[in-house]
């Protein structure tokens, strides 16, 4: 019999698109399906509509919390409602290719045959984003090549905290295009609810930490229309990317390693809130007291430019 994946939805004051995130998961060509949606206490009309949903369709279940404690805390409870051996994260802003489940089952099945040993396999694919001005890019994930070994380990903590270049291991990470077996979340515990930003790629440190694979779909089988609101605010990103450095303080190489990324971040924060002036005076500075360690990320940070020359920092919805 085929495996039972559990989708899970996360959301909150989304009463303008939810109904197109849940109708994506139901239209999955995969079977046997449930779809777990917990809505992190809207204070709009997400929750009934969600309701009106789940009478029509039996495996819809909603779940609501009892107050707003965070994207992370609502994918916990996800976690923990689900009964599939496998657990795909959709989000309540996007939608998804109706093959994107048997297609991530299907590359992690295969993938997990080759490896001698077993290890967390975590899989993403690659997203098209759609900006607000209306104009498309694709957004690539990591572990596309389908070498024998995808990015793992270490390396990959490395990549994820301070850009250090892996094989195979350019492009985001996004919880929202994310699949792996539900107990591969369960022994990691989860997401870390301390975390209302960056809590996805905090769990992949994690994951990557733990000795995991990194594997990838390219094609963009999830659709993400990119929104701004006051919890995704560069001020929040950077304050809560400080707080993942300052976790996993023990991952980097040195004590002062540690604290020129922890300056590195901010220097490019400063890129990114437009002030110029102050991100060379950084920039220059960090030259100074650092020079071999800037210079090596600014090599490392050259794939990251995008077509506007800016950096890739934040990835915001």
């Amino acid at each position: 019999m085929a495996s039972l994946v559990t989708i899970g939805i996360t959301c909150f004051n989304a009463e303008r698109h939810i109904a197109n995130a849940i109708s994506s998961a139901i239209a999955q060509s995969w079977e046997p399906l449930e779809i777990v949606v917990v809505d992190d206490r809207s204070s709009d009309h997400t929750f009934e509509l969600v309701e009106q949903i789940a009478k029509n369709h039996a495996q819809v279940r909603l779940f609501r919390q009892s107050e707003n404690l965070g994207v992370a805390a609502a994918r916990n409870r996800i976690i923990e409602e689900a009964k599939g051996d496998f657990l795909a994260f959709f989000d309540d802003d996007d939608v998804s290719d109706p093959d994107r489940i048997a297609t991530q089952y299907q590359r992690i099945i295969e993938y997990e045959g080759q490896l001698p040993e077993l290890a967390p396999v975590i899989c993403h694919t690659a997203r098209l984003q759609i900006t607000l001005n209306g104009s498309e890019r694709i957004e690539q994930t990591m572990g596309c090549s389908r070498k024998k070994e995808a990015p793992n380990g270490p390396a990959v903590a490395g990549r994820l905290l301070w850009g250090e270049p892996v094989e195979d291991g350019y492009g985001a990470v996004a919880t929202c295009s994310q699949m792996a077996r539900t107990s591969t979340y369960k022994t990691l515990g989860g997401f870390d609810p301390a975390f209302r930003r960056s809590e996805d790629m905090e769990f992949c440190v994690r994951v990557a930490r733990a000795g995991g694979h990194f594997i990838g779909i390219a094609a963009p089988l999830v659709t993400q229309t990119l929104t701004y609101s006051s919890d995704k605010s560069l001020d929040k990103e950077l304050h809560y990317k400080l707080q993942v450095i300052d976790k996993h303080q023990n991952a980097f190489k040195t004590k002062e390693h540690y604290r020129f990324s922890r300056e590195w971040v901010k220097t490019k924060y400063l890129w990114l809130q437009g002030d110029r002036t102050s991100f060379i005076r950084n920039l220059a500075m960090s030259a100074i007291t650092h020079p071999l360690l800037t210079w090596s990320r600014l090599w490392y940070a050259l794939p990251q430019f995008d077509s506007n020359h800016s950096f890739s920092l934040f990835h915001r919805k």
